[in-house]
């Protein structure tokens, strides 16, 4: 059961939901706007490099859009 981002388009809030058996939020948390997307969510991760040494990284980190300060592609339109 996955926990999905969604941001409101009326009030522009960001909301966390989780969904079971593909049923999206009817309407936003906040201001009950019907008008809810769907967020691009960024994960992370941790690896181990070559000698051992703990590397951190985000799924953003290799994108074109490296000047970019939205959390998400979503944000800047991109």
């Amino acid at each position: 059961m996955p926990i999905y981002e969604y941001r409101c388009q009326e009030c522009n809030k960001d909301f966390e939901y989780l969904v079971l058996r593909d049923q999206e939020p009817d309407e936003c948390q906040a201001c009950k706007s019907k008008q809810v997307i769907r967020l691009m969510s960024a994960c992370g991760f941790v690896s181990k490099g070559g000698g051992g040494e703990t590397v951190s990284s985000s799924a953003s980190a290799g994108s074109s859009c490296g000047g970019c300060s939205a959390s998400s592609c979503a944000g800047c339109g991109h």
